[in-house]
């Protein structure tokens, strides 16, 4: 009896791939409600839903269309080197083939290991639902491992099904979105008392351009007494969901006032108002995919006190990359506070390398490594002072521009590395939010955190700088924790003296009445700003990483600022940074024990299979 049980489940086991659709018939499965959703495509023809459990992520495709369907997971944006299923419904009957483009043409070939399950699918006289499920890690090298990591993916449908000829031509109905998969969700009960105010462009016209970052400056409700704002929501005007990417709220110097108010304009241009430069700190941020962000219960964002922000700045990113004409914008985000305070008030803090030119990347570099520290230093005066018992990080945001392509947060106790705060190993500047950590963090005093951002710069040909424009860098990570002290930025930055010798640099004129500043010697660089002397110097690979190498290894001017632009002790004084070996990657994801498995997928070993089975039951 027992071998003609394990008999049954074997043979079940099989009969997906021997009937694709068998156990999913329309008619058979509900649908499934998802806690994840996108739009992908620019006339919301291509909706995304998704969720995720344990080692296993489950998706649902609905498209407008009576033909196939395809999703994929890029390395780049692009079909080459990607993992990709193929489904539809052809007279009642759902398939799901799985495939990878891992030639350099983006050819479709039929993975030999059919990972992703068929859940259900179903179609009407316009539309085609697909869903299905796969392991974060199939054991697979044609399948990409699902992490933490930011997913490029990328989509395709057809007016007709798959033929014997495989998938036909997508042609324009194709594209591609950068999603964060696995960021865990935290759902806060809203009380009665709540109120709510609405941060929202009005009527912005958006640009006939790929992508843009439009910016304004508001005012927030003026308050007799503390609120604390327990979640944020995105505002996104209906069928505009395609076109907003993300949304990024700052924090304003209170020195600003009203004339600052009711100016749009686009971010990090050369005309933008000026008063957008005193608006630098994170302290919101929703991204594509999410539904808003919620504090912890027992934390809330302190609005109406004297040292709580008057002015925010809001920049969203507009994603167009159809060109499309005429759309009017009026999207945003909406603030739900109360008057009933929770036990914390929540914090952010700024880590990671000072925003200044002495940040520098040489150019033509294929991976360049930043180092900002939040050091032993600082961390131990602030939290001694404020508090001892430590601080819980509960959320992270990474951010770097257009040359990152990975960041990480270090963390270290007593010179001992602890498991990484943070990370993104597929970092896209178009995409940032605030991402929950799994578990809180609690930082100590005499902890210290490192920021390393991985950088490419081989299509550049002069220096890339630290500052705000996106073709310049910056290399932060904003923390938020609770419960709030006085601490607003824990940075460093490298001293300038040691990567001007580098490049031969002997004298600089004094007193400095310019900047960037003028050198004095030696004659090659003779009344040249420091600028550009270090574009004029004949940078090359190996050079470059001499400077990387270097870099890491000299002085480091500390920031420890309090809010309101005060300082702690430590802020501005020199100091060495540790000794740090190379991260080394870990992904916590690819601890599964894989196992050969691919004689019970090879479709030529299910008759064999099926036959011992036979066998055995007969044998017994």
């Amino acid at each position: 009896m027992q071998s003609c049980l394990w008999c049954l489940v074997l043979v079940a086991g099989l009969l997906p791939l021997l009937l694709p659709g068998a156990a999913a018939a329309v008619d058979t499965w509900p649908r499934t409600t998802y806690r994840h959703h996108a739009v992908l495509d620019a006339n919301g023809k291509y909706h995304l839903r998704w969720d995720h459990h344990a080692a296993r992520i489950t998706f649902e495709v609905e498209v407008e269309t009576r033909g196939y369907v395809g999703l994929g997971i890029s390395p780049t944006g692009s079909m080459a080197r990607s993992d990709m299923i193929v489904g539809g419904v052809v007279n009642g009957r759902p398939y799901l083939k799985d495939y990878n483009t891992l030639n350099i043409d983006g050819k479709l070939n039929k993975d030999y290991q059919q990972d992703y399950h068929l859940e259900y699918g179903m179609e009407n006289d316009t539309h085609t639902i697909i869903a299905f499920s796969r392991d974060l890690n199939t054991c697979d090298n044609e399948d990409k491992i699902i992490t933490e990591n930011t997913v490029r993916v990328i989509w395709a449908y057809h007016p007709d099904d798959v033929g014997q000829d495989g998938p036909q031509y997508h042609s324009s109905n194709r594209g591609r979105k950068s999603i964060h998969l696995l960021n865990p969700e935290m759902e806060t009960s809203i009380p009665s008392d709540v109120l709510t105010f609405n941060i929202r462009h009005q009527n912005v016209l958006i640009p006939e351009k790929d992508t843009t970052y439009w910016c304004q400056i508001f005012k927030l409700p003026t308050l007799t007494k503390k609120y604390h704002v327990i979640k944020v929501d995105p505002i996104i005007q209906k069928g505009h969901e395609h076109l907003v990417h993300h949304i990024l709220l700052y924090q304003c110097h209170n020195s600003l006032n009203d004339s600052a108010l009711e100016i749009g304009h686009e971010c990090y241009h050369s005309n933008m108002p000026d008063d957008f430069l005193y608006c630098e700190s994170i302290i919101m941020a929703w991204a594509i995919g999410g539904k808003g962000f919620s504090f912890p219960p027992d934390v809330g964002l302190s609005l109406g006190t004297a040292d709580d922000p008057t002015y925010v700045l809001m920049e969203m990113h507009y994603d167009n990359p159809g060109f499309q004409q005429g759309y009017v914008d009026s999207s945003g985000l909406k603030l739900i506070y109360t008057p009933t305070l929770r036990k914390y008030d929540a914090g952010i803090i700024e880590t990671g390398v000072w925003v200044s030119l002495y940040h520098m990347i040489p150019p033509d570099m294929p991976n360049y490594i930043s180092q900002g520290h939040c050091s032993m230093e600082c961390l131990q005066e602030a939290l001694s002072e404020e508090k001892p018992s430590g601080i819980h990080v509960f959320a992270v945001l990474l951010h770097s521009h257009l040359a990152g392509r990975a960041l990480r947060i270090r963390h270290f106790r007593k010179s001992v590395e602890q498991p990484l705060l943070a990370y993104d190993d597929e970092f896209d500047f178009n995409f940032q939010e605030f991402r929950y950590m799994k578990e809180e963090r609690v930082l100590l005093p005499g902890d210290s955190l490192v920021t390393e951002c991985e950088y490419n710069t081989r299509s550049r040909r002069n220096m890339t700088w630290g500052g705000l424009s996106t073709r310049d860098e910056m290399c932060l990570s904003y923390l938020l924790y609770y419960p709030k002290i006085d601490l607003s930025r824990c940075e460093s930055l490298p001293e300038i003296a040691p990567q001007l010798k580098f490049i031969g640099v002997k004298e600089i004129y004094h007193p400095v009445m310019t900047w960037p500043f003028i050198i004095k010697s030696p004659k090659k660089y003779k009344n040249l700003s420091f600028t550009e002397a270090m574009n004029k110097f004949r940078w090359s690979r190996k050079k470059g990483r001499e400077f990387n190498n270097l870099v890491h290894g000299i002085e480091m001017n500390i920031r420890c600022a309090k809010h309101d632009q005060q300082e702690w002790q430590v802020n501005g004084i020199p100091v060495l940074p540790p000794a740090l070996k190379p991260w080394e990657p870990k992904l916590e994801s690819q601890s599964v024990t894989c196992r050969t498995t691919r004689q019970f997928l090879d479709p030529l070993s299910i008759p064999l299979s099926l036959t011992l089975c036979a066998v055995f039951t007969t044998g017994m």
